[in-house]
């Protein structure tokens, strides 16, 4: 019994310890303090902002976050290819997993971690008679939207999951998977009450888009709204965000320099450099950039051929958020959105590069599915989905009908954020499209897969929980 609270603690929940590293660029005080007690966190503003900062900087370290959200989704999609023998990461490649393997495990307890401190943050507040009202209302809205977030990715990878919402480990520790129609439920209704709680600037990060505000929630809102189906909202939502003056598309000119940088223009949000606030590099650049492209073995990554074969030569995306050296006559490609991999090289271009999480294509690419699948403005549909082409030098559609404009704005979401976030794994799914697109490119691909599998551990610490079909 030790031994199973122990795997509880360690890997599903995790205690509550508000500690940070250097994630400054949140709050505009000292460094949080280390291991305050829950009674003292809610005590001050003060501490109420540690807290918070503490939140916001555990999500940008961790792991899962910084890299593998990406890296473990583009290799069980069909946009990388892993060349190298490590079994953890042919896993994905082959979208054959083990129920043993930590990387499950972390995926899923790291999420895990930061729905605690949300929570924490939310009940914490809700009873504090210490902290002044504009600091309850921002800093309450803020961790439900972290929240959801955290949710969203965890439904889309695990599909139903235990549904936590406070910070009792004699309640948490054994609850059972919640329904995923229930758990999209919490997660709009969270984002709603951030909507319609949060500024509608960056003032609370000092201008910093690492925080979150009314659009970010709005933006989450409609991508989630896409999801469940309920295109009419997607489409109000992404409609609320385009319009706002915060956020432009980089132009043209510059959407291979300026785009993946700090507080550029179109994100909506970001996340900071791991380790140390002022890395300037993200860990993306160093996982997906060799050290050198002298050889094959030089590459661990390579985008799959047949997925660059279908970018036209003066596509910009192909250009420019692409790295293509040619070896032994084969062309590798390799994902370049961002493009330093040591902070060395960030420092001697003068760069800070920031991981985006939301930017503001997707939104225009969301109005224009919403559009086509309500079936009322195709033309509006078109002009959204010509709006995103036209910026990388790509053919226009000419697509009139429903099913050929939904059909191009699918090649147009894979093509703009390829190798981004969970993007084409997660949309492919959604779609219904996964099992046909991969059992044509992967031997002994099953329709399982589609889910990643309970982590056992999570299962030997909750006899409640059950694993997924396949495992």
């Amino acid at each position: 019994m030790l031994k199973s609270k122990y795997n509880i603690i360690k890997y599903v929940l995790v205690v509550l310890v508000i500690t940070v590293s250097g994630c400054k660029k949140l709050i505009d005080i000292e460094e949080p303090l280390n291991q305050v007690t829950t009674d003292q966190v809610f005590s001050s503003d003060k501490l109420a902002t540690s807290a918070r900062s503490g939140m916001f900087s555990s999500l940008s370290q961790m792991s899962t976050q910084s890299i593998n959200v990406t890296l473990y989704s583009s290799l069980q999609a069909d946009d990388l290819l892993y060349l190298s023998t490590v079994a953890g990461l042919q896993e994905y490649n082959n979208n054959s997993y083990n129920v043993l393997s930590t990387g499950q495990s972390a995926l899923f307890s790291e999420w895990y971690s930061i729905i605690y401190r949300a929570n924490a943050i939310i009940l914490g507040l809700e009873n504090s008679t210490g902290t002044s009202v504009a600091i309850k209302k921002q800093y309450i809205a803020e961790a439900k939207f972290v929240r959801a977030y955290c949710y969203f990715n965890l439904v889309n990878t695990f599909g139903d999951v235990p549904l936590v919402l406070v910070t009792d480990p004699t309640i948490t520790a054994f609850q059972p998977r919640e329904t995923s129609a229930n758990v999209y439920a919490k997660i709009i209704a969270d984002l709603n009450d951030a909507k319609n709680n949060l500024l509608s600037n960056y003032s609370a990060t000092t201008g910093d888009r690492i925080g979150v505000n009314r659009f970010v929630a709005t933006a989450l809102l409609a991508r989630v709204y896409m999801f469940t189906g309920d295109y009419a909202l997607a489409e109000t939502n992404a409609s609320e965000v385009i319009a706002s003056s915060l956020y432009s598309l980089i132009p043209r000119a510059t959407m291979g320099t300026a785009l993946f940088i700090k507080n550029s223009a179109e994100s909506i949000w970001q996340t900071p450099p791991p380790i140390t606030a002022l890395n300037q590099y993200t860990n993306e650049a160093a996982t997906f950039i060799p050290a050198t492209i002298t050889a094959v073995t030089s590459f661990a990554y390579r985008i799959d051929p047949r997925f660059t074969a279908l970018f036209e030569n003066t596509d910009l995306r192909r250009i420019n958020w692409m790295n293509h050296t040619t070896l032994s006559g084969n062309v590798y490609s390799i994902p370049f959105k961002y493009k330093y991999r040591t902070q060395a090289l960030a420092l001697a271009a003068g760069v800070t590069e920031y991981q985006t999480v939301i930017r503001l294509a997707e939104l225009y690419l969301i109005r224009a599915e919403a559009r086509a699948r309500i079936g009322s403005n195709l033309t509006g549909a078109l002009a959204d989905l010509n709006t995103i082409r036209s910026r990388a030098a790509a053919t226009e559609s000419v697509a009139t009908t429903p099913v050929a404009l939904l059909a191009d704005i699918a090649l147009e979401n894979r093509k703009e954020f390829f190798c981004e976030q969970a993007f084409r794994w997660f949309n492919l799914k959604r779609t219904g499209e996964a099992d046909a697109v991969l059992s044509a490119i992967k031997a002994g691909y099953k329709p399982t897969a589609k889910l990643l599998p309970i982590p056992q551990v999570a299962i030997d610490a909750n006899f409640n929980l059950t694993q997924n079909p396949g495992y």
